[in-house]
């Protein structure tokens, strides 16, 4: 009887036991339904996109509903996701990268070419380094790629062994290869910021859903943002400092009651954030060495990227995040040397320009914007949103920082990395791309204290209310995102009629030729690019511009003719059209015409037309 009883227990507790394991299967399933219709509207999507209606509000325009539905699934799973008593990491890391799939890769399967002008500048740096097997430091053009040549020669070398024919094989991709770098590179630097999972995952989200400046694409940049992610990760994570004695400070301020005051907001910034992971002398050598691998390679790769790294590490050191007080001195001597030594041949040509732009705060901010005057009607709602979005992450990340604050939580390290790059902004213009720059290398301390905001304290208790709140302010940047990062792309796509017929110039143009156009906005300089001189109308100043376009034939005849060029091209393609008509550089249809008077002169003949791109040459003779 008794043992009949003890069966009869076991028979009750077993079923119980099987229905609360299927009860949690059967909510994970519930859970992954929102990112697999995600990814099934997204593949729907891709098939129903015409991209020759494109307007100029980019690629927005042409996608499908089904397109935004994809982003607003996988975003609900997300934050389903981050609502759980108990998260999995894994998956919320999932959802990302099916946010950055979507985002990403979509250009790269609609478009089948290679987007953005300076990629295919950058595809022909790796062609010039495959062809002679090294630099030419005091090549007249496009210098600063042979005075940086790192990510040039990994890429070239790469290309080499994989048996590529060019870097045109996988340069389309970089964007969705460089974003899932980043995704590593931010797990592990938050990680080191904050021991809170959701707030990191959360950080990461805002992260992707607010970096619309697109360094992205095929590019040093991209490679030494993911280096430098890397390195501040390593040196935040195992060589992080408690805060110092009360009398070091007091030496370094001279003042003792601030030095008391500084030394307490040290001590309360350590109690809110992770310790240093514990290393073996050893491994204390194995990261120092792959700290010291790292600035090598960004010295030798970037111009800005080494700079922007050593403001971070000099605000982490002075404010005694980290211990390792040499690698701010490294970082500075090896751009100083690089600079001094290996980059002669860039100065000589340029030093006037960095020099002049220096202290210039005013001008190199106004010159990253545009002229909205003269902007067509979408590139003005594009210019307006992605400037709302900007302020609005920055508005965030301080609200997010005070909310912290009053809770408890002093985000010092995350705060000094979100500001020190705005001292890049009195040093140089960087070609007119400082401030883009400046939000860029700011962006992931900016989204880890905007995440503060929805997540101020280490609490589990209210975690769904907190993630329907940031669920909604990703809603708002996503809108923003999109308008901003795709809005362009009317002028970044190139069709396949304008591949063809690039491939087809620098095929035919002999060397020496001169290569002219509107703008250098189409594939251009992607092989044997130092064989030709280049020239664009609307890259002069103003009044030479007006004198070009008032008689374009007669004033690009008197150009070619007036070289000693073996032969004269000019093109005209339509992603041209699009970037001068819709960023106001020239009126609008000013490059129609251009392409009329050429055709009509007997200076030029065509000798190539479609439906996307016509190519004239000089005639030396009209008799």
């Amino acid at each position: 009887m008794s043992q009949l009883a003890v069966d009869t227990n076991a028979l009750g507790y077993a079923p119980r036991a099987g229905s609360d394991r299927l009860r949690a299967v059967t909510f994970e399933a519930l859970l992954a339904m929102p990112l697999a219709a995600g990814i099934g509207l997204w593949a729907v999507s891709l098939r129903h996109v015409d991209l020759g209606r494109m307007t100029d509000l980019g690629l927005m325009s042409v996608l499908p509903p089904t397109m935004y539905a994809a982003l607003g699934a996988v975003t609900v799973g997300f934050f389903l996701a981050l609502g759980r008593k108990a998260i999995r990491e894994w998956v919320l890391g999932l959802h990302a990268v099916a946010l950055i799939a979507i985002v990403h890769a979509t250009p790269a399967i609609l478009y089948g070419t290679l987007r953005y002008a300076w990629a295919w500048k950058h595809v022909g740096i790796v062609d010039y380094i495959g062809r002679h097997g090294s630099v030419n430091p005091d090549i007249s053009f496009l210098a600063a790629y042979h005075n940086w040549p790192g990510f040039f020669a990994l890429v070239a070398l790469f290309t080499k062994l994989a048996g590529l024919h060019s870097a045109l094989s996988f340069a389309s991709w970089a964007p969705v290869f460089f974003n899932l770098l980043f995704l590593a590179g931010l797990v592990v630097l938050f990680r080191a910021l904050t021991p809170d999972p959701r707030l990191r995952w959360l950080a990461v989200w805002f992260f992707f859903v607010a970096n619309w400046i697109g360094q992205d694409y095929f590019s040093p940049q991209a490679f030494t943002y993911f280096l430098y992610l890397a390195l501040l990760g390593v040196c935040l994570t195992w060589f992080k400092l408690t805060a110092p004695p009360e009398s070091t400070i007091a030496r370094w301020l001279r003042v003792r009651w601030l030095a008391r005051t500084f030394r307490q907001l040290l001590v309360h910034a350590d109690a809110t954030t992770p310790t240093a992971e514990p290393v073996t002398p050893l491994q204390r050598v194995a990261l120092s060495a792959l700290a010291v691998g790292l600035v090598a390679v960004i010295v030798s790769s970037h111009q800005l990227t080494p700079l922007m790294a050593l403001l971070g590490l000099t605000g982490l050191v002075v404010c005694q995040r980290i211990g390792s007080r040499h690698l701010p001195l490294l970082v500075t001597v090896s751009t100083a040397g690089w600079i001094a030594y290996a980059a002669v041949g860039f100065l000589r040509g340029n030093l006037y320009w960095v020099v002049d732009s220096i202290g210039q705060t005013s001008s190199n901010v106004n010159g990253t914007l545009i002229n909205l005057g003269n902007a067509s009607h979408g590139q003005v709602l594009v210019a307006h949103v992605d400037r709302a979005l900007t302020l609005g992450v920055i508005g965030l990340a301080a609200a997010g920082f005070v909310r912290r604050l009053r809770a408890g939580r002093l985000d010092l390290a995350a705060g000094l990395l979100a500001i020190t790059p705005v001292f890049m902004l009195p040093a140089n213009s960087y070609g007119g791309e400082m401030l883009f720059r400046v939000y860029f290398f700011a962006l992931p301390f900016l989204a880890l204290l905007a995440a503060g905001l929805v997540f101020p304290a280490n609490r589990t208790r209210r975690a769904w209310p907190a993630a329907c709140f940031g669920a909604v302010i990703s809603g708002v940047l996503l809108v923003g995102f999109l308008f901003a990062y795709y809005g362009k792309e009317r002028q970044n796509y190139f069709t396949k009629d304008e591949v063809a017929a690039s491939t087809w110039l620098y095929r035919s143009a002999p060397p020496g030729s001169l290569i002219a156009s509107g703008v250098n906005d189409y594939p251009w300089a992607f092989t044997n690019y130092e064989r030709y001189s280049y020239f664009a109308i609307g890259e002069q100043r103003v009044p030479v511009m007006r004198k070009l376009l008032a008689r374009p034939a007669r004033s690009m005849a008197d150009l070619i003719g007036g070289g000693s060029y073996p032969a004269g091209y000019v093109i005209i393609t339509r992603s041209q059209k699009a970037a001068t008509d819709e960023t106001g550089l020239m009126p609008a249809g000013t490059l129609e015409r251009v392409e009329r008077a050429l055709a009509a002169s007997p200076r030029f003949r065509t000798v190539y037309r479609s439906h996307d791109t016509a190519i004239f040459r000089y005639r030396a003779s009209t008799s």
